[in-house]
């Protein structure tokens, strides 16, 4: 997981979750990468400068080489369903 900001996200890597959240955004790269998943957070540097929220420039990416995509969307799946048996949700 890198926490430095590029001005374009890595050629290749694929993206396993999207949100406009950056800190939700580093909690599914931080489970990722307990699991052994490789992954890496990605805002467009003028978003992140000028503190967008909404909007494309405002998107948080976490992305994962596609090697590990499956995996991820597995592992990230599982999550999801926990969180729906536990009664969590987005609202």
């Amino acid at each position: 997981m890198s926490l430095v900001p590029r001005a374009r996200a890595p050629q290749g890597w694929m993206v396993v979750y999207n949100t406009y959240n950056l800190p939700e955004a580093h909690i599914v790269a931080g489970r990722l990468d307990y699991e052994g998943v490789k992954s890496w957070v990605y805002q467009e540097s003028l978003g992140s400068s000028m503190g967008i929220h909404i909007g494309p420039l405002g998107e948080v990416m976490v992305l994962v080489v596609p090697d590990d995509y499956d995996r991820a969307i597995a592992i990230l799946e599982v999550d999801a369903e926990v969180e729906d048996e536990n009664g969590f949700d987005d609202e």
